[in-house]
């Protein structure tokens, strides 16, 4: 009995996609139980928060960030919850860029999912080199921590592109093997939240006061504080970026249209109670955030703040145990990361939104992985960072741009959801009913104002040192795009097939397994 119902729901998610335009080709290997662990890993809250704390601690102080963490989180689930409504309909690999090709008029599709396609792609790969340069500031810190002179940029930056390079060769395994790897790695996220949670509560010799946690604030911006309570929104909206990671591997999923929608929607509320304990504790050690921030004035890079926290619980050789732990969560969330940001890649390669999309978007059949996307990205994300040798400040852009361009494109599908597509959008098996739309326009207005928030600048007086360039580099890789889509794109690319048109063939933009040559097959293919 069992089996004959997960053949039928093999048969059923097969189907489904077929519907949609495309071909089963990727392995259907994901277990709905891999889905939630994949996209707890890929938020994974301790990292992320950990990673942003220096910024949280500067731009507001205690009282600041927990106000922002727990308004981010109740406006996140319900962004969480249109983006599940929309997923249950349209379980495709390309996410948000494959909804916004549905949501328009078909004469729009291609312009509107070539947008939200390329605002995904960059803010995701934007996350990859959070993460990876994350990662060798720990390193650097747990080498400090120990006596040792701390690392050159430059050797950082190596360090960085080398742990991109083996999270590429991870998501080369079969997706099942590396489901398994994401289920180790949630309990692993769970299992060290409790532990530094509990040495911050225990160990901690002088504790701040509930009162100051939830209402002292600190600023060191130089801006009005009604200005900071702004743009600190931005650390908690990282900590939640990319929670839509299991609607990426939709095609891999098994009942994909039931399973991930529950996916995202149990992250966003699992990573909101998550996070705000995490949060909380780390606040509750310092009792005085100006004094704390003075003390360690010397140590500029984001991560030493959470080892000095650490270090107040415990011996500095001690927190080295800690450290550990967070060291292997980022890795964790790192190959993760990379995984969402080649689905993404290559959803749009197979539609044809690159040049040689036929070689982008190569899966290898071995293990039915879009090889030519992961090779791709291990370089792409290299040259990003390659940029922190050029900005100090490179780390706090990129963290911008991951949020904004996340955001942007939870955005566009979700606005097209509550507008164009408000009185013919056909509900999934997962949906809200009449709360739907209501829910999407509140998400709009949300995702709207705090997107804006990313981008503005977070020092003042503003200088060619401290500025945001997250707005810059957004505007070259879009301009280049922008460039790209008037030259060329808008003659043939016809975006993600559509469901109201699945009795029409491909049409030549897309581009199918068949046309990629080999040396059994050398039919045409599309460049």
């Amino acid at each position: 009995m069992i089996e004959n119902n997960e053949n039928e729901d093999a048969e059923k998610d097969i189907r489904l996609l077929k519907e949609m335009g495309y071909t089963q080709e990727l392995y259907r290997g994901f277990s709905p139980f891999m889905s939630f662990t994949f996209c707890f890993t890929a938020v994974n809250i301790l990292t992320s928060i950990s990673l942003g704390f220096h910024y949280t601690l500067n731009t507001g102080g205690s009282g600041v960030a927990i106000w922002s963490w727990i308004i981010g989180s109740l406006f996140t689930i319900l962004v969480g919850c249109s983006l599940a409504e929309i997923c249950s309909v349209y379980p495709s690999a390309g996410s948000v860029y494959h909804w916004a090709g549905q949501l328009v008029p078909a004469r729009n599709a291609p312009l509107a999912s070539f947008i939200c396609g390329w605002f995904n792609f960059i803010g995701n790969s934007a996350g990859d080199v959070v993460f990876s340069s994350g990662f060798a500031s720990i390193i650097n810190a747990i080498i400090v921590l120990n006596g040792k002179p701390p690392l050159s940029t430059p050797v950082q930056v190596i360090i960085s592109i080398g742990i991109v390079f083996t999270w590429c060769i991870i998501n080369a395994l079969r997706i099942d093997q590396q489901g398994w790897l994401t289920t180790l790695a949630t309990f692993f996220q769970i299992f060290g939240i409790l532990i530094i949670v509990s040495v911050l509560f225990i160990a901690i010799p002088q504790h701040a006061t509930v009162h100051d946690v939830f209402f002292s604030t600190y600023n060191s911006t130089g801006f009005p504080f009604i200005y900071v309570c702004c743009i600190s929104i931005l650390s908690t909206l990282f900590s939640f970026s990319g929670y839509e990671a299991g609607a990426h591997l939709a095609e891999e999923t098994k009942s994909a249209d039931r399973t991930v929608p529950r996916a995202i929607i149990i992250t966003c509320i699992g990573g909101s109670i998550v996070g705000f304990i995490y949060l909380f504790a780390l606040l509750f050690a310092i009792p005085n955030v100006e004094k704390f921030l003075k003390d360690n004035n010397k140590n500029d890079a984001s991560i030493n703040l959470i080892i000095a926290t650490y270090e107040r619980a415990i011996p500095y050789r001690e927190a080295t145990a800690l450290t550990t732990i967070l060291v292997c969560n980022i890795y964790f969330a790192g190959i993760s990361s990379v995984t969402s940001t080649s689905r993404i890649f290559f959803s749009m390669a197979r539609d044809g939104a690159f040049p040689f999309s036929h070689y982008l978007r190569w899966i290898y059949q071995g293990t039915k992985i879009p090889m030519g996307a992961i090779i791709f990205i291990c370089c792409f994300d290299s040259i990003l960072l390659s940029f922190q040798l050029i900005s100090a400040t490179a780390f706090t852009a990129f963290l911008a741009i991951a949020t904004f361009s996340i955001q942007v494109s939870y955005l566009i599908p979700i606005l097209f959801r509550c507008t164009i597509s408000r009185k013919i959008f056909p509900l999934g098996e997962y949906n809200f009913g009449r709360f739907g739309v209501p829910i999407a326009i509140i998400s709009s207005i949300w995702l709207t104002i705090t997107s804006f928030f990313m981008i503005l600048p977070n020092q003042y007086p503003i200088t060619l040192d401290n500025m945001n360039y997250s707005i810059v580099v957004i505007s070259i890789v879009l301009s280049i795009a922008g460039i790209y889509w008037f030259v060329s794109a808008r003659h043939w690319f016809i975006g993600p097939k559509r469901t109201d048109l699945d009795t029409i063939p491909l049409l030549p933009g897309h581009v199918t397994n068949e046309s990629i040559p080999s040396d059994k097959n050398k039919s045409t293919s599309y460049e």
